[in-house]
């Protein structure tokens, strides 16, 4: 597992395969693993690079403020990558939009599947949500924390029930030790771009795809819809049986998907 200083940070990546460059951005619920059920058919096609970002997998978290995308960006630089196809997922998805915004040079086309944006007005059950899981934070229950999000993004409130046991411990067994690395004293988050890319979608000159899963929280298919209609061109794709982390849930389906528009 290679890392990369960047910005004072070791930041922990994988590569494979030849070709274009597809960089995969993980969700704040994940670590670069996720990409596990893609990696070999988008390794096939594309040189792809996963990494972990600060305060999740094999990354350290921060201390000190900074931004994901300033770091996907000396990534990209660092391992000779730019122009690259980006795909971020969630959080990674914001981060991603951010870096399109910040940086369009480096990015050649963008994926954003079930992507979190600032700004946003949250539905009411969502607040209720982070209260808890705030809550047991507080409490430093950090396997409170870990499937309270379980809960929140995989079974979500339209699924009908659980998800699949081996997609929620799978990514438990992802978010719980980041939770670990993330309680350290003095650790922060990631900051977002300033002024926030959701107000800047016009900023988006870059062939963009936005992918929902069906069953992900409405808000989250809202978001999705107004990145779809804001930024100009953009393709809107939704999945059935899919909730917020189609990478996992329909790997093949949605290789599919994204190689078709990365080709096209």
């Amino acid at each position: 597992m290679p890392t990369l200083n960047l910005g004072g940070a070791d930041i922990a990546y994988d590569e494979a395969g030849t070709g274009h460059p597809l960089l995969l951005v993980h969700a704040g619920i994940a670590n670069r693993h996720m990409w596990d059920p893609v990696w070999d058919a988008l390794a096939a096609r594309f040189r792809v690079i996963r990494p972990d970002l600060r305060g999740f997998g094999e990354s350290i978290a921060a201390t000190e403020p900074f931004t994901n995308w300033h770091d996907l960006a000396r990534l990209l630089r660092a391992l000779d990558a730019v122009p690259a196809h980006v795909i971020g997922v969630s959080m990674g998805g914001g981060a991603s939009l951010d870096l399109a915004v910040a940086e369009p040079h480096k990015v050649d086309r963008l994926v954003l599947c079930a992507p979190g944006t600032a700004g946003w007005e949250w539905a009411d059950q969502l607040k209720a949500d982070w209260d808890a899981e705030e809550a047991a934070w507080q409490r430093r229950d950090l396997d409170g924390v870990a499937w309270a999000n379980v809960r929140t993004w995989l079974d979500g409130p339209l699924r009908g029930g659980e998800a699949p046991p081996a997609l929620r411990q799978a990514v438990f067994d992802m978010y719980r030790p980041a939770l670990e690395l993330q309680a350290i004293e003095g650790a922060v988050d990631g900051e977002s771009l300033e002024p926030a890319s959701g107000g800047r979608l016009g900023e988006v000159k870059v062939p963009t795809l936005v992918v929902m899963g069906e069953l992900d929280q409405p808000d989250m298919r809202k978001i999705g819809e107004h990145l779809a209609r804001e930024i100009a061109g953009a393709r809107f794709v939704a999945m059935p049986g899919v909730a917020h982390l189609p990478p996992m849930e329909a790997p093949a389906e949605f290789v599919r998907i994204v190689t078709e528009f990365l080709a096209s």
